[in-house]
C-alpha cells in the first residue's frame, strides 16, 4: 500500500483552493442536491450494475458502491491520476471487491456489459468535449429498463440536450433546474430505447382503430 501517495491525495483535497471549495457551503449544497435528485428519482436494487462516467475525486463512486452490495460498480475516467487515486483509496478502505476501475475514453470505449443505471455528474459531459458522443455511448450501454442520470453545471450556454435526445430516440423522464448559491445546474433522468418503444406501443394500443 502506497501510504505516502494516500497522504498526498488527502492533502490535495483539503489544502489551498481545493480545500476551500470542498469545505464551502456551495459545495456541500451541490453534493446534497446531486444525491437528493438521485435518491428521489432512481430505484437502485442491491444487485444492480451501475456505471459512473467521470471519477474526479471519487466521492460519488464511493457513494454508489454502497448502493449495490450484491451488484457491481464500474467507474471510468480518461485521467490516469483520477483512476489510480480511486483504486488506491478503495483498497485502503477495504471497498474494492465489487468495483471495476477503468482508465479510458468513455466516448470510444466498448463496454462488455449493459447497466441498470449510468451516471454522469458535474463536469463529465463538458470535459468530454463532445456531449452528443458521450451521451450516445452511455445510452447504448443501458439495459432495456435502464436509466441515465445526467447532472450538469451550466456556467455557459448549455448543449442542446433536447436535439441530442431526439436524435438518440430516448425519453427525458424527469428534469430539474437549480441555481442556488450562484451555481446553475440541470438534473435529468433519461430513459433508454426500450422504455420509449414500450411507451409508443402503449399509445398505439390505446389509439382507436379505424
Amino acid at each position: 500500500m502506497d501510504y505516502k501517495r494516500l497522504a498526498e491525495i488527502y492533502g490535495e483535497c483539503w489544502s489551498g483552493e481545493a480545500g476551500e471549495w470542498n469545505s464551502s457551503l456551495s459545495n456541500k449544497y451541490l453534493e446534497y442536491m446531486i444525491t437528493k435528485f438521485f435518491e428521489e428519482n432512481f430505484t437502485v436494487k442491491p444487485n444492480f450494475d451501475i456505471l459512473n462516467i467521470g471519477i474526479g475525486a471519487g466521492y460519488w463512486d464511493r457513494y454508489l458502491s454502497f448502493k449495490v452490495p450484491e451488484g457491481s460498480l464500474t467507474s471510468i475516467d480518461i485521467d490516469r491520476e483520477c483512476a489510480d487515486n480511486l483504486d488506491l483509496c478503495l483498497q485502503n478502505e477495504n471497498n474494492r471487491e465489487r468495483v471495476t476501475i477503468l482508465c479510458d475514453d468513455a466516448i470510444t470505449y466498448r463496454f462488455d456489459k449493459k447497466y441498470d443505471v449510468i451516471t454522469m455528474i458535474g463536469s463529465a459531459v463538458d470535459e468530454s468535449g463532445n456531449a452528443e458522443a458521450i451521451i450516445r455511448n452511455a445510452v447504448s450501454c443501458l439495459k432495456e429498463d435502464g436509466a441515465l442520470y445526467l447532472q450538469m453545471i451550466c456556467d455557459k450556454e448549455g448543449n442542446d440536450l433536447k436535439s441530442i435526445m431526439d436524435d438518440l430516440d430516448v425519453e427525458k423522464e424527469t428534469e430539474f433546474s437549480d441555481d442556488s448559491y450562484g451555481i446553475p445546474c440541470r438534473y435529468y433522468k433519461i430513459k433508454g430505447h426500450g422504455n420509449k418503444k414500450r411507451n409508443r406501443q402503449v399509445l398505439s394500443d390505446l389509439s382507436p382503430t379505424r
